[in-house]
């Protein structure tokens, strides 16, 4: 059985801990387990429950409210959600139904029309967001296996490839933004789209990819003109939290530019003033247009 330190959800979630112990003690909400030690524990059930739990009161549940549903109920809510959809709904189930169908020709199709449709920009915001956001909840109800995400996150890679592959030359004579995503982060996607951005917009960019060792990037950034450092963070496996990874790279680089994007963006409160905070895919989408303006003062 997999098991987890109250730490460990907090990176994960990122509700912090000290919001969990409020939820257990005031709520009787993400009651841990105990060892023999009586250090507590999770299990990939209670990760479940808790980014059920996180999901809803980020979107304005009261947790009082939430405290009160039981399983099912709480199942039920994010099932509404899944059921709700924008104008691609009819794409996005049929996305769903070949990735549980694991049917690569027919996801394939569908994705490839889609971004021919709308381009890849507007796929990314009207289809291939919500697909992923959805299978995220589907997994979070235990309706979904693992393998049918990264399943269909491959299509979805491939696609960026070969998109940004048909971009041309960069035309911004600046040197390029490093991006990246920092050590035990494994999300892909995002590096991609974020790169497809800022080179459609004529930007050079090195993508050192996701997990990327600390000392890479120093290694890179020492031998290398660059003119910004960008990493994208959706989770926290590093020895840091959100707001002393991003002074690390602020104090490290001062005369250079420190971007964050993802959800750990939002966490951060302390920003050092060479750092820019990209809390929103609007955010992303105008940076991306415009990477050089003078942060202010």
């Amino acid at each position: 059985m997999q098991t987890f330190s109250i730490r460990d959800m907090e990176r994960m979630t990122g509700v912090k801990a000290h919001t969990l112990r409020v939820w257990e003690h005031r709520y009787g909400l993400a009651l841990p387990h105990r060892k023999d030690s009586q250090h507590r524990y999770y299990t990939n059930e209670d990760l479940q429950k808790i980014l059920r739990i996180a999901w809803l009161y980020q979107r304005g549940y009261k947790i009082s409210r939430i405290a009160a549903l039981d399983d099912s109920a709480l199942s039920a809510l994010i099932q509404e959600a899944v059921n709700h959809g924008n104008g691609h709904q009819k794409t996005i189930e049929s996305l769903l139904h070949a990735s549980q169908q694991f049917d690569g020709d027919l996801f394939s199709h569908l994705l490839q029309k889609a971004i021919l449709q709308l381009g890849m920009e507007e796929a990314v915001r009207q289809v291939i967001y919500p697909y992923l956001e959805k299978i995220g909840l589907l997994w979070m109800n235990d309706s979904v296996m693992p393998a049918q995400e990264h399943f269909s996150s491959q299509f979805i890679m491939h696609s960026f490839i070969a998109s940004i592959d048909a971009l041309p030359r960069p035309a911004n004579v600046q040197p390029p933004i490093i991006l990246f995503g920092p050590e035990e982060e494994y999300h892909e996607i995002p590096l991609f789209f974020i790169e497809y951005l800022l080179r459609k917009r004529g930007n050079k960019v090195i993508n050192l990819g996701a997990n990327t060792p600390d000392a890479a990037v120093e290694e890179y950034c020492s031998r290398r003109p660059f003119s910004q450092l960008h990493y994208h963070q959706v989770t926290n496996f590093t020895r840091y939290d959100a707001d002393e990874l991003l002074e690390k790279w602020c104090l490290q680089f001062p005369a250079k530019r420190i971007v964050v994007s993802g959800r750990l963006a939002s966490t951060i409160d302390k920003p050092l003033p060479n750092a820019l905070l990209l809390r929103s895919l609007d955010d992303l989408v105008k940076y991306a247009s415009h990477p050089f303006v003078e942060l202010p003062k």
